[in-house]
């Protein structure tokens, strides 16, 4: 049966009107989007180019969902990344041909171990301005054939999130979409100010030794933004 749009719009417009449930809005809204096509899950991110690691994920239908966006948050490379930066889809049917494996050679590496073969990461646009990046992940190799269908879906759940900013905003308590975030890295902006404070160095600059440090040990990144923070650990310029 072909994607209704509207009626997609009236379903999820309906989860973001339900204040009651407000808490759960980031998961009901992936729930209700993993069931429009044939995929394995979802995840949504948010995003925003101003700030350094401004990155965080809204929401994700399971945990190896949340497990693509909280990787590419670490490395700084992904399917999802990319679909932000260039402001257009990017549709990877295989991860481990070569022309994936060199464009994001660590994140590649490091998601073959959690069972993903494909990702389709579809931005989530109003106009010419990109908000975030919707990802569709499987366990098989193949392309994704319903792809208008993705980009309709990715239309729809722009269009809600943007209605709920805008409502927000004229709420008084209303949490924002950042606030009701699955995954968020609060530890991670203020750890990008100290280290950027300690060695007089661009936040750009700094969120790339945390993550340099989070791969190399293998850590995560919040947990690395941790300790610095705690001041249990102290990053160089030749970390």
């Amino acid at each position: 049966m072909p994607l209704d749009r509207l009626r997609l719009i009236d379903e999820l417009a309906a989860i973001v009107a339900d204040v009651a449930r407000v808490a759960e809005l980031p998961r009901r809204i992936c729930d209700a989007v993993v069931e429009t096509l044939p995929v394995d899950g979802v995840g949504v991110s948010l995003m925003n180019l101003d700030i350094a690691g401004g990155r965080t994920l809204l929401g994700a239908s399971n945990e190896v969902g949340a497990g693509i966006e909280e990787l590419q948050y670490r490395l700084g490379e992904g399917p999802c990344v990319s679909a932000f930066v260039d402001n257009q889809p990017v549709l990877v049917p295989d991860l481990q041909t070569a022309e994936a494996t060199v464009r994001w050679p660590m994140f590649t590496r490091e998601i073959a171990a959690m069972g993903v073969r494909a990702i389709f990461a579809l931005p989530l646009r109003i106009g010419m301005h990109s908000m975030g990046v919707l990802d569709f992940h499987r366990t098989r190799h193949g392309p994704l054939l319903e792809v208008v269908e993705a980009l309709l879906v990715a239309d729809a759940v722009a269009i809600v999130l943007f209605n709920y900013q805008l409502r927000q905003q004229q709420t008084e308590g209303m949490p924002d979409l950042y606030e009701l975030s699955q995954l968020r890295h609060d530890q991670v902006h203020l750890a990008i100010g100290m280290v950027s404070g300690q060695l007089d160095i661009p936040n750009e600059q700094a969120i790339d030794l945390l993550r340099a440090y989070a791969y190399e040990h293998g850590e995560h990144l919040n947990d690395v933004a941790e300790q610095v923070v705690e001041r249990r650990l102290r990053l160089t310029l030749d970390t």
